[in-house]
C-alpha cells in the first residue's frame, strides 16, 4: 500500500492529474497532488524563463514562454479551486489574491489546510469521455491568456530597456565630463602620466600570469581615482566660482565706493569754485565801490585844471596877437625905408 501511495503521489502523476483536469472545477484535489503539481509547473516555467534570459529576450523565446505560462496558470487556478473544495472552502476566496500581501497570505493558509471530513462539497466524478482538448472555447481561453502574458512581458521588457537607456545616457554624460576633466588634468600632469605608464608597462611584463586579476584591480583603482579627481575638480570649480563671485562683488563694491568718492570730490570742487566765484564777485564789487569816489575826485581835479588853464590860454592868445602886431609894424617900417631909398 505504501508503494502504491508513493507511485500515485509524485511530480509526474500530479502534473498528469492537473493536465487532464485543466478545465474541470467541480471536483476535488488532495493537498499532496496540488503542491506536487504546483512545484512541477514552477520548475517548467523557470526553465523557459532562463531560456528567455539566455536568448536576450528574443521574440520566439518570449512567445514560447508566454504559451507555457498560460497552460501553467490555468492548471494552477483550476487546481486551487478543487483544493479549496477539498478543504471545505468556497472558491470565492481566490478573490483575495487581488489584495497584494494580506490576501495572498490568507489564500496560502487556506490551500495548506488539510482535507475536511465534514465536507459540504459532494464528491463529483469527471465524466469518462470529457476532454478539454475537444472544446474550442478552452483553446480560445488559452490563446487569450497567452496573448495577455505576452503583452505583460513586452511591457516589462520595454520598461527595463528604457531604464537601461536612461542609465546609459547618464553614464555617457558622466564619461564625457570625466574625459573633459581628464584632458585638462592630463595637460597639467603629462610627466606624472608618462612615469605611471612606464611603471604600469613594467609591472604588466613582470606579472603576465595574473594579468586579468591585476587589470581588473587597476581598472577599479583607476575608476576610483577618476571619480575622486572628478569630485576634487568639481569642488575646485565650485571654489573658483565662489572666489570669482566674491571678487566681482568686491570689485563692484570698490567701484561703487570710488564712484561715491569721485562724486563727493566733484561736489566739493563745485562748492569751492562757487565759493571762490562768490568771493571774487564780492571783491570786484568792493573795488567798484572804492573806485567810484576816486573817479569823482578825478573829475573834480580835471574840472579845476581846465578852469585854471582857461586864463593861461587867454594870455597866450594876447601875446600872440601882440607879437603879430609887432611883426606887422616891423614889416611896415621896412617897407617905408625901402621906398625912401
Amino acid at each position: 500500500m505504501n508503494n502504491e501511495e508513493m507511485e500515485n503521489h509524485n511530480l509526474i502523476t500530479a502534473f498528469k492529474k492537473m493536465w487532464s483536469n485543466m478545465f474541470y472545477i467541480e471536483g476535488k484535489t488532495e493537498r499532496v497532488d496540488f503542491w506536487l503539481g504546483y512545484v512541477t509547473i514552477a520548475i517548467i516555467d523557470l526553465l523557459f524563463f532562463t531560456l528567455v534570459l539566455g536568448t536576450n529576450n528574443s521574440l520566439w523565446s518570449v512567445i514560447l514562454f508566454s504559451i507555457v505560462s498560460a497552460f501553467g496558470l490555468i492548471m494552477t487556478f483550476t487546481a486551487a479551486i478543487r483544493r479549496l473544495h477539498d478543504a471545505n472552502f468556497s472558491a470565492h476566496f481566490l478573490w483575495l489574491l487581488l489584495i497584494p500581501i494580506f490576501g495572498v497570505v490568507i489564500v496560502f493558509v487556506l490551500l495548506v489546510t488539510p482535507k475536511s471530513d465534514e465536507n459540504r462539497h459532494a464528491p463529483s466524478t469527471k465524466p469518462a469521455g470529457m476532454k478539454w482538448e475537444s472544446s474550442i472555447l478552452n483553446w480560445l481561453i488559452i490563446i487569450v491568456t497567452a496573448l495577455a502574458l505576452f503583452g505583460i512581458n513586452e511591457l516589462i521588457s520595454n520598461a527595463a530597456n528604457s531604464s537601461n537607456n536612461k542609465i546609459d545616457v547618464t553614464n555617457t554624460s558622466d564619461n564625457d565630463d570625466s574625459s573633459s576633466s581628464d584632458s585638462s588634468s592630463s595637460s597639467q600632469s603629462s610627466s606624472s602620466s608618462s612615469e605611471s605608464s612606464s611603471e604600469s608597462s613594467s609591472s604588466e611584463e613582470s606579472s603576465s600570469s595574473s594579468s586579468d586579476e591585476d587589470n581588473d584591480k587597476h581598472d577599479d583603482d583607476n575608476n576610483d581615482d577618476q571619480d575622486q579627481s572628478d569630485d576634487n575638480q568639481d569642488e575646485d570649480k565650485d571654489k573658483n566660482n565662489d572666489d570669482q563671485d566674491q571678487e566681482e562683488q568686491n570689485s563692484a563694491s570698490e567701484q561703487s565706493s570710488s564712484s561715491e568718492d569721485n562724486n563727493k570730490e566733484n561736489a566739493d570742487k563745485h562748492d569751492d569754485q562757487d565759493k571762490s566765484d562768490n568771493q571774487s564777485n564780492d571783491d570786484n564789487n568792493k573795488q567798484d565801490n572804492n573806485d567810484q569816489p576816486k573817479q569823482e575826485d578825478n573829475k573834480q581835479t580835471n574840472n579845476q585844471s581846465n578852469e585854471q588853464s582857461k586864463p593861461n590860454d587867454d594870455q597866450n592868445k594876447q601875446q600872440n596877437q601882440n607879437e603879430s602886431s609887432n611883426q606887422q609894424e616891423n614889416q611896415n617900417s621896412n617897407a617905408s625905408s625901402s621906398s625912401s631909398k
